[in-house]
């Protein structure tokens, strides 16, 4: 007879290998997204000028922010998917019980979060390359152009953990909704009215995990958050029927 724990470990293991084989044309998405984030960003996002006895001086901003933000509605969008009932139903002869299911779900969202991060910093990269070889560059500003090693790598492990955010965020929400139909009416009017009640409450969140200074405590901020909201999705999924 095998224990619970060693049968729920090889379970979410066999299960986390088969969705990452079952489950890899969700990259194309991501990449496809990504690209046309890509596409976007080569446009300037702000500018600005000054002129003055007969000199003017117009400075145009680059980001590629937006790369980033596609890639956290991508990962919005898969976290989204995983917990429905198509996507159950797909793994159900591999399933012996829901926490099993959860585990794999996250190790997979969790595997999509790293790899976004990765691939939507190397994107900003990109875009750095090709307006070097396509722009004057002698109307470039040199400082903060080149990303030095350990400010690429930084930045992966900060877009990973914001990607691990949003899917936990998104999981949460579609379990949810799995629950009752009716969460799909009243998630957004709920937000629509938070938006509308609770601004600044609602900014303070925001810059709760935003204007950290500290990697570490943001980092702690990040899996602490992402962790209650993924053990609630395994709260609120346990309480369904089976295969429902």
């Amino acid at each position: 007879m095998f224990s619970n724990g060693v049968n729920l470990s090889s379970l979410a293991l066999k299960q986390y290998l088969y969705k990452l084989k079952a489950y890899s044309g969700f990259v194309y998405g991501l990449i496809m997204a990504q690209i046309v984030a890509l596409f976007f960003s080569l446009g300037p996002m702000g500018s600005m000028g000054t002129s003055t006895d007969g000199l003017s001086v117009s400075v145009k901003t680059y980001s590629a922010d937006v790369v980033i933000i596609f890639s956290l509605a991508w990962m919005l969008v898969i976290a989204s998917w995983l917990p429905s009932k198509q996507y159950k139903d797909m793994e159900f002869s591999l399933v012996a019980n829901r926490i099993s299911s959860n585990l794999s779900n996250f190790g997979f969202l969790i595997t999509c979060a790293v790899f976004a991060g990765l691939t939507s910093t190397l994107m900003g990269v990109s875009q750095r390359i090709i307006m070097y070889f396509t722009f004057d560059r002698v109307l470039f500003m040199p400082d903060g152009f080149f990303t030095a090693p350990a400010e690429l790598l930084l930045g992966v492990f900060v877009a990973s953990l914001y990607m691990i955010l949003v899917a936990a965020v998104g999981y949460l929400m579609k379990v949810i909704i799995e629950v009752h139909k009716v969460f799909v009416i009243l998630i957004p009017a709920v937000l629509i009215g938070l938006l509308r009640a609770y601004t600044d409450s609602l900014k303070a969140i925001f810059n709760f995990f935003t204007s950290e200074h500290s990697l570490l405590l943001f980092t702690l901020k990040i899996l602490s958050a992402s962790i209650i909201l993924f053990g609630m999705s395994i709260l609120l999924s346990n309480r369904m029927e089976v295969r429902q």
